[in-house]
């Protein structure tokens, strides 16, 4: 059975979460994480050190699963498996638009935020490149692809809202998602043809 101190810990996360993500690190407050929970002030630090402490535990389970998916990727990966681990990430960030628009507000602010993302997880999603990039084999894993794919993936999540309000759809159902996923095999695909044709003698 689930403690009452277990219990206000994970409503403690799940309203920083939603308070992180729409408005930022910066412009919450430990005393409005608290007011939401229905605590006071002071029962934040029965469970938390400070808000950073907070904010570090919301990353943590927000993106521990994504970082799961990227671990799998080997230096050895073709574009199959690379379309398999896109498809993976897309849909966690798909289900949850938030992990999307901490990763928004950290890249604005530039504060111990950004740092904390980029040092903890993001370094950790990014390694597959890095490790791939020494093998000869792998031209086509680059940094800028890296950086071109990320793009792509984040900004379809983060932009959602907008597109829907001038589109009239939500791109983050279950169809619209196929449908960029798909978009996304095809310009694999594209860059699997142009690897193979550069490789073939002439």
């Amino acid at each position: 059975m689930t403690s009452p101190r277990t219990n206000t810990r994970e409503r403690i996360l799940e309203v920083a979460e939603n308070l992180f993500a729409q408005q930022g690190f910066a412009a919450t407050s430990v005393s409005e994480i608290a007011a939401e929970v229905g605590i006071s002030s002071p029962g934040i630090y029965k469970h938390y050190a400070n808000k950073l402490d907070i904010y570090e535990a919301v990353c943590a389970k927000l993106f521990a699963p994504l970082a799961e998916v990227t671990s799998q990727l080997q230096p050895t990966a073709d574009f199959s498996e690379t379309h398999k681990q896109i498809h993976e990430v897309m849909s966690a960030l798909a289900a949850n638009p938030n992990i999307a628009r901490l990763v928004q507000h950290a890249t604005l602010a530039r504060d111990e935020t950004l740092d904390l993302l980029s040092e903890r997880w993001y370094r950790k999603f990014f390694a597959f490149f890095s490790d791939s990039a020494t093998n000869p084999d792998r031209e086509w894993i680059n940094i800028p692809a890296a950086m071109a794919f990320h793009c792509m993936i984040l900004g379809y999540v983060t932009l959602s809202p907008l597109h829907q309000a001038i589109f009239g759809i939500d791109p983050l159902e279950t169809s619209q998602l196929n449908a960029q996923l798909q978009l996304q095999q095809d310009m694999v695909d594209g860059l699997t043809q142009l690897v193979e044709k550069h490789r073939s003698p002439a």
